[in-house]
């Protein structure tokens, strides 16, 4: 539930994948252009897999990989109907019973081992190919499958799945400095569910003070709703609930402080599934917390949310002042996160996967369907409990993805304009 604010600069690289996409392309090309010129050899140009089931006697299955591994005009959704070794051996076998030329036969049997070979030496097995294959050259509806398998693998070996995670960032210049930002942060989870009763989940991780005993951070923050923080805790920086938002009965929070310096909010164990669903959502404003203008080591603005919850849906909004013009339309970008690395850091490499743009959409409202609480209401009582005005007033731009691959930081970066 925590939000990350910095100031780096990104990079990327993808000579290596190109190269690998470009010959594995070659590779199937070549099986691709074998084998349809075997079957036109045979009279069957263009045939339907029911045609090249009863003239080459083939199994419908087979007569169906064949048709549409040789007319699928993108090689990386041919391979996967690709058929098996002994697959093909029978088509050519059934070819050469129709008279075929061996010189056909023998053309298709080069190209297939060496399709088989070139997965081998790459991959090892076809599974890993797809998997290599789908980072070479991204399909979005592929990639939505995988991350929708990807969900609910992790909800099962985890034991815990959520409908929606909300993260609202509100951004406005700071009464008590200038020079600085206040920052809104509403964040939570929709229907968090636990698919076994001894899961505890952790909700946010927050660093309380450094390995010296000194704190970590020299903003003061300020629950919204100060009925709703945690009680029972040893520590200063109770979990600051909204209660109108949360399920009843509230949701039993457990507070850990690590030897390390981290604090640990957790879900405490209950009953699972449906039954025992709870939506839990926070808010905090944090005082002059962030630079306001451009300058030689802030250039840009980058907010983060991280994901480690198998969620359905994400939802990140960030609302803009309306004196924050020189903040641009942002960007989004989706990281990996198996890795620890220090916080301002940002990962090299290429995302995970492509996103649509952030969209501008009217602060407090949404459609989605796994959003299911008071959005409207929520945002509201946010601004009005913050001290905030003019809610509509502010530019406020969404990044919304379905089952992101956890653990993964979603990050919107509004480049500053303005003097260095």
């Amino acid at each position: 539930m925590a939000v990350t604010a910095t100031n780096m600069q990104a990079s990327g690289s993808g000579g290596a994948e190109r190269a690998f996409g470009s010959a594995a392309e070659h590779a199937i090309r070549e099986a691709q252009t074998a084998l349809t010129g075997m079957i036109a050899e045979a009279g069957l140009e263009g045939g339907r897999a029911v045609d090249l089931a009863r003239t080459l006697k083939l199994d419908k299955t087979l007569a169906w990989k064949l048709a549409r591994f040789t007319d699928q005009s993108d090689p990386c959704s041919a391979f996967k109907h690709l058929p098996g070794q002994s697959g093909v051996e029978i088509v050519i076998k059934a070819a050469g019973n129709l008279g075929v030329p061996s010189d056909r036969l023998e053309a298709v049997r080069k190209a297939d081992s060496q399709l088989r070979g070139f997965v081998r030496n790459h991959a090892g097995d076809r599974r890993t190919f797809e998997a290599m294959l789908a980072g070479a050259r991204p399909d979005a509806e592929t990639e939505a499958e995988e991350r929708k398998a990807f969900f609910r693998a992790g909800s099962a070996i985890w034991g815990v799945r959520a409908r929606a995670q909300l993260l609202m960032l509100a951004l406005a210049p700071s009464n008590r400095d200038p020079a600085k930002l206040d920052c809104v942060q509403v964040s939570g989870f929709v229907d968090l569910e636990r698919l076994r009763p001894d899961v505890p989940w952790v909700i946010r991780r927050l660093r309380v003070h450094e390995d010296d005993g000194s704190p970590s951070q020299g903003f003061e923050r300020e629950p919204l709703d100060t009925t709703g923080t945690t009680a029972g805790s040893s520590v200063d920086r109770p979990l600051s609930l909204m209660t109108s938002y949360c399920s009843r009965p509230l949701p039993k929070i457990i507070q850990r402080v690590g030897q390390t310096g981290w604090l640990y909010d957790e879900i405490a164990p209950g009953d699972v599934g449906r039954k025992g669903a709870v939506t839990v959502i926070a808010g905090e404003r944090y005082h002059a917390a962030l630079p306001r203008n451009k300058s030689k080591d802030n250039t840009e603005g980058r907010y983060i949310l991280t994901v480690r919850t198998p969620v359905e849906h994400v939802q990140f909004d960030l609302l803009l002042h309306p004196d924050l013009a020189h903040f641009r339309w942002p960007t989004v970008t989706v990281a990996g996160n198996l890795e620890e690395r220090i916080s301002s850091e940002r990962a090299d490499g290429r995302e995970l996967f492509p996103i649509k743009p952030a969209e501008s959409v009217t602060p407090g409202v949404t459609r989605s369907p796994f959003v299911a609480v008071d959005y409207s209401g929520l945002v509201s009582d946010a601004f009005s409990r913050a001290g905030l005005h003019s809610l509509h007033s502010y530019r406020c731009y969404r990044a919304a993805i379905d089952h992101p691959p956890a653990p993964c930081e979603i990050t919107l970066t509004c480049d500053l304009e303005g003097a260095d």
